[in-house]
């Protein structure tokens, strides 16, 4: 009988293991014949001459080894994670273990065995609860992590406030002196514990938003090269196509111009250099391949009926990274395409306009708007957006991204004009 009932604790535990380290790290047991291997084991410590607390402590630390065994990974890892693993169902069996001696008593000779494997079915369906509570969370994408990160600590700064409050209520009624003073030193372990926690969670959440942010900017660098590419492609290829029929076109003006019909040739090579000029306008060029990257992927989403004029060609290499010039020019230039598209604004048009310094250089970047621009409280624009979170990267992180480069940003409405002025160190390639 015995035997029977540490083997049920080796499957159960070793089902709570599985379970945890999939909750957890979304790991799983591969290797599954040393599963059937430890199965022999617990017989093996049935027989064995030990007491019944120390043959429920063996069958643990079998299922400790064999957990080892069959994860994949580096020593140090499996290490690792096995040990979080074993914190989790520890706390578990806290809270689920109180429940089963309350209301599920056994009397039996193997009493201790049998609680123990009461203890660990409990845990059991804790952790299966767990489970689900997880399931549910990753199935529901409304829940954003800042709001699970927040719930998570009400929950945790809750638990220890409690356990604060009555560990309080206990020194009230002791008497012994040294008993209190060491339940002082556990308020203050307590208190310390609550405000590391609390730092660390914050640190966790601007964390996750700067790396939301990172990952954005990333996301729309890699679409931005890509439209890069496919427009110089297009541009190739119609270019290709223009020198394959220039001689067609040389000899036509020639028989026209023999024949006197200057007229004629005059709207022939206006239309032969509008059509040069339709293949230059495909790709914008101000001489920075990250702006020039941006700014087209932004500018290609404009109708042909706005005007977009570009002055100025600088061949710089701004002293910033790509991450940050993104940042910079995507929020810009997706703000200005946004206004225009979404609103009915006659005889729309973007102009940039590009000014070179020794140790700085200028993008002036004016858009058409429908309305004033609101102003915000800290002196910028404000988003009229109903979704503002998502609403471009925000002029404000452009400002303090254009200040921490050692950069000026200014901004301006006038004459039905939204502008920019966007001065950006140059690197200097002599150092």
């Amino acid at each position: 009988m015995q035997i029977l009932i540490l083997c049920g604790i080796y499957a159960v535990e070793l089902f709570c293991y599985q379970l945890g380290l999939r909750i957890l790290f979304e790991v799983q047991l591969k290797t599954k014949v040393w599963m059937f291997v430890g199965l022999v084991l617990p017989v093996l410590i049935g027989v064995m001459a030990v007491d019944a607390s120390g043959k429920n402590v063996l069958v643990s630390l079998v299922v400790i080894a064999v957990t080892f065994l069959t994860v994949e990974g580096r020593v140090l890892e499996k290490g690792v994670r096995i040990i979080l693993t074993l914190l989790l169902l520890m706390c578990v069996e806290e809270v689920f273990a109180y429940i089963c001696k309350e209301f599920v008593v056994f009397q039996s000779a193997y009493r201790i065995n049998i609680n123990y494997l009461k203890i660990k079915c409990c845990a059991g369906i804790g952790t299966l609860l767990l489970n689900q509570i997880k399931l549910k969370i990753v199935k529901n994408e409304k829940i954003h992590i800042n709001s699970m990160i927040y719930f998570v600590l009400g929950i945790i700064v809750f638990s220890m406030m409690t356990c604060l409050t009555a560990l309080n209520y206990t020194k009230t009624l002791l008497k012994d002196t040294n008993f209190k003073m060491f339940c002082n030193i556990l308020d203050i372990v307590i208190c310390c514990g609550i405000f590391l926690l609390i730092v660390f969670v914050v640190y966790i959440k601007n964390t996750h938003e700067r790396m939301e942010r990172l990952l954005k900017t990333e996301q729309l660098m890699k679409e931005s090269q890509v439209n890069y590419y496919k427009q110089l492609l297009k541009k190739e290829s119609e270019t290709r196509k223009y020198r394959h029929d220039m001689v067609n076109h040389l000899v036509y003006l020639q028989e026209v111009l023999k024949n006197d019909q200057v007229e004629n040739a005059r709207k022939y090579v206006e239309d032969i250099l509008g059509g040069f000029k339709r293949i230059q306008n495909t790709y914008y060029v101000t001489g920075n391949e990250m702006v020039d990257t941006i700014m087209n992927y932004f500018l290609g989403m404009l109708p042909e009926s706005v005007d977009i004029e570009i002055h100025g060609k600088y061949p710089v290499e701004l002293a910033m990274e790509d991450i940050d010039i993104c940042t910079i020019f995507a929020n810009v230039f997706q703000n200005a395409v946004e206004e225009i598209i979404e609103n009915p604004i006659q005889e729309a048009a973007v102009k940039v306009e590009i000014t070179k310094g020794k140790q700085y250089v200028e993008y002036k970047i004016k858009n058409s708007i429908y309305t004033d621009i609101v102003i915000g409280r800290n002196g910028l624009p404000k988003s009229e957006k109903s979704d503002k979170k998502n609403h471009g990267i925000g002029m404000v992180n452009v400002k303090e991204t254009i200040e921490r480069n050692e950069g000026r940003f200014q901004w301006c409405q006038k004459e039905g004009f939204f502008c920019v002025v966007l001065t950006l160190p140059i690197k200097n390639m002599t150092a």
